[in-house]
């Protein structure tokens, strides 16, 4: 690898380029270049950088070493992308056990970063049962009146609604008729059960009417009722939805729905669940998640871990915007979508094992996504972590303050879903004593109104043995999104 030779444009390819097109001018220039063939002086000297380049830019992880150190050197482009980690410690003691080693990883785009807005390709899944009568839906309607407000010409929208079954009300189409489509919208009425599978399906062929590599392709479905022995259905589909670059929000107002499906449904689709406890804050999630569709940069965006030996993954949460757990596929992990607007933060927790004494490789960290506007600019880019062995710790040893005020977020998130365990475990007891420990903490970040929640709970639990609907989806999905309303007091979390 000669990195002061710019292999792209040794093949006549740009630094997108596929692996296709790779072979293809690779194989066109190796028979115009061959000795064999070409008697110019320089036509060995050209094959031989034309080999070297083919061999190199062929392998992708040769190809991001060449990138990665070209940029280094200010040879060249740089990447979309910003990585800041920080570390628990600098230096760590030879032990003979494993120690516990936190990386937090914060990801955004370069400072001014140019970007320009993705269109937006919509589908809207709307519960249209019975209990939706009244304010809930009427708080809907007019969500989705600002939704078709403030869409632009190129982006497309679909309305499907569903209660005993699905009914596209608004097939997908751009720069739509916004009074046309209001008009439809008032002719929503409540009736029927509900199956969230047929407004599902429904809504994702929709989608598929104007899906491409370049737009953001997105599902809101928004439910307040469990649906029944559809479930497994639901999340299959929602998985294709993923891997196929469609996010959902899976949206539940009121209480009477089933939290565990709607979690797994975003979580394998790369997308959001939210909590609305009243119809008031429908149009303000829907807003935000317009927002957000707006100014998404990066999509399917992923994290590969390289680790050296000795060194091990123990879990991985994204902390912002809301605390997620991410689960490693080999050394790979799914983080989503990242907008411009939002802050994404990962905590990662490693074991290591006993490393000999000096300056020490841990971890190559790299983060790549697909970046449809920014063909300028390296869709990836990645951070190396080292650490010295040494017999005692710095005189300035202390845990930087990001990641133990991450650390307790987290503590605090997955003791309410050890709550859950203990009541299913029939330890109410335990359980009830973890609600307290969590009130009290919840009132020492400022939370008041969660802490509140979660001290009411406790008293719920300990005469009823269960909690309230309300209650335990307040408590969950507050403090979910502790890390991105620190100090708010607000029990409902941002999209």
């Amino acid at each position: 690898m000669q990195l002061d030779k710019d292999y792209y444009a040794l093949l006549g390819i740009s630094h997108t380029a596929s692996d296709k097109e790779i072979r293809q001018n690779y194989r066109q220039l190796a028979r115009l270049y061959h000795p064999d063939i070409n008697s110019a002086p320089d036509a060995v000297e050209k094959f031989k950088d034309i080999q070297s380049a083919y061999e190199t830019l062929r392998d992708s992880g040769e190809r991001r070493k060449y990138d990665h150190w070209r940029a280094q050197k200010g040879l060249d482009r740089s990447s979309a992308l910003s990585l800041q980690t920080i570390t628990s410690e600098k230096t760590l003691r030879p032990l003979d056990t494993e120690q516990a080693f936190y990386v937090l990883l914060d990801i955004m785009p370069i400072a001014d970063l140019p970007s320009a807005r993705l269109p937006i390709n919509l589908a809207l899944v709307i519960d249209r049962s019975t209990s939706m009568k009244g304010k809930r839906l009427q708080q809907v309607k007019e969500a989705i009146h600002y939704i078709i407000d403030n869409l632009q010409p190129e982006d497309s929208l679909s309305l499907v609604t569903f209660s005993d079954r699905a009914q596209v009300l608004l097939p997908s189409q751009r720069n739509i008729d916004k009074a046309m489509a209001k008009s439809m919208v008032s002719t929503i009425q409540p009736g029927g059960a509900t199956e969230m599978f047929s407004g599902l399906v429904a809504g994702l062929e929709q989608i598929k009417s104007y899906w491409s590599k370049t737009s953001v392709n997105h599902l809101i479905l928004l439910t307040d009722g469990h649906t029944y022995g559809d479930e497994k259905d639901c999340v299959e589909h929602a998985q294709w939805a993923g891997a196929n670059q469609i996010n959902l929000s899976t949206i539940g107002i009121g209480n009477d729905w089933n939290e565990d499906l709607l979690d797994r449904m975003a979580t394998v689709s790369d997308g959001t669940s939210v909590y609305i406890d009243s119809p008031e804050k429908v149009k303000n999630i829907f807003g935000q998640t317009l927002h957000s569709l707006e100014s998404v940069l990066a999509r399917q965006l992923k994290m590969t871990v390289n680790l050296t030996a000795n060194v091990r993954l123990h879990e991985v949460y994204q902390i912002k915007p809301q605390i997620t757990c991410l689960e490693a596929q080999g050394q790979t992990i799914m983080l989503g979508a990242l907008s411009a607007k939002q802050e994404k933060s990962i905590l990662m927790e490693f074991r290591i094992q006993e490393l000999a004494p000096g300056e020490r490789r841990l971890m190559r960290l790299t983060v790549e996504g697909d970046m449809p506007g920014q063909s300028k600019l390296r869709p990836w880019d990645w951070v190396e972590l080292n650490v010295n062995i040494q017999e005692t710790p710095g005189a300035d040893f202390r845990i930087p303050s990001p990641i133990t005020e991450g650390l307790k977020n987290l503590a605090i998130y997955k003791m309410q879903e050890k709550v859950q365990t203990d009541i299913i475990a029939g330890q109410v007891k335990k359980a009830t004593q973890r609600l307290e420990i969590i009130a009290t903490r919840l009132l020492d970040l400022g939370e008041v109104e969660l802490s509140r929640a979660a001290m009411l709970e406790a008293g719920q639990l300990a005469r009823t043995s269960t909690l309230s609907e309300e209650g335990r989806k307040k408590i969950r999905y507050g403090t979910r999104a502790l890390s991105s309303k620190q100090g708010s007091g607000s029990a409902t979390p941002p999209y």
